[in-house]
């Protein structure tokens, strides 16, 4: 079956399961950096927040299969889950809301259409946006970025975002490791039976927050990043890996700056999806002036 009518077929199909209480419409999600994907927008009645199921991961279900039941046992399956959200998960105050504000990098030039409906500040060549970090039940966490209605609503400004995001830093966990460290938990390797590595791979560190989601917002915080520049010795190159998380290497290790903006746009070009890409540049970390620029 080809895509398009696949595509009123599957949401034919979710609707007959889901029943009544449940209204099921097509949604064009507006993803980072001008990406745009095709969804089934899922809105139960006394929720505050309709999850989005992907088209495309639905789509590849029925291929796989060549079955439309398997690709809606797909999608009920994602609903699953996806944390449900009630109507009162959202603060109506700036008082119950500025806790949990967090601040989240973009690039500004790749997003720039976007921003306008958002408060945001310009860093750099990036932008610093806000998400809200909603209250769920047990150990599910969910957000929402945070548009120009919802600070109105609350009386308050991107300034108050802004500072309430950098006074919040600390309960997202964010760390830097070595990038050794953090391969060898991610391929089960006990701390000591880690192989010998090139000298290039341990002198990189990893900074990103306990999600290890829109962790490259770390770059903000002066604190964590004079931190480590004593740790470095003294000045340190930022390689944007992506959204979530930053490569941080010490100005020690000398390597052309070139060389290192062509290591992050083979990186971006063959592993990062192009909705979790930060930036084509590198950025430099002055100890001196306490300060992040774009590196020369």
């Amino acid at each position: 079956m080809e895509y398009e009518k696949f595509k009123e077929e599957i949401r034919k199909e979710l609707q007959e399961r889901l029943g009544a209480g449940t209204e099921i419409t097509f949604h064009n999600l507006e993803r980072n950096n001008g990406v745009k994907e095709e969804g089934l927008e899922v809105r139960e009645k006394g929720r505050a927040a309709a999850p989005v199921l992907h088209l495309d991961e639905l789509y590849k279900a029925y291929c796989g299969s060549g079955s439309m039941e398997e690709a809606a046992n797909c999608g009920l399956r994602m609903l699953e889950r996806k944390p449900t959200v009630d109507a009162g998960a959202v603060p109506k105050t700036w008082a119950a809301a500025r806790g949990r504000v967090r601040a989240e990098l973009v690039h500004y030039g790749w997003n720039r259409e976007g921003l306008e409906g958002i408060p945001h500040r310009k860093f750099l060549n990036l932008a610093v946006i806000y998400r809200m970090q909603l209250a769920l039940s047990g150990s599910l966490r969910a957000g929402i970025r945070i548009n120009n209605g919802l600070i109105q609503a609350w009386g308050a400004t991107e300034e108050d975002l802004y500072r309430a995001a950098m006074g919040n830093m600390e309960k997202e966990g964010y760390r830097i490791q070595p990038l050794a460290e953090l391969l060898g938990r991610m391929a089960g390797i006990q701390p000591g039976e880690m192989p010998e590595l090139p000298e290039e791979m341990r002198q990189q560190y990893v900074l990103t927050n306990g999600a290890c989601h829109y962790g490259a917002a770390g770059m903000l915080w002066g604190e964590l990043m004079e931190g480590f520049a004593e740790q470095a010795g003294g000045n340190f190159y930022i390689l944007p890996s992506s959204v979530h998380d930053l490569i941080l290497l010490p100005d020690s290790f000398a390597i052309c700056t070139d060389s290192l903006r062509e290591m992050v746009k083979e990186v971006n070009e063959s592993t990062v999806a192009r909705e979790e890409w930060l930036s084509q540049d590198v950025y430099y970390y002055d100890s001196g002036e306490k300060r992040v620029r774009i590196a020369p």
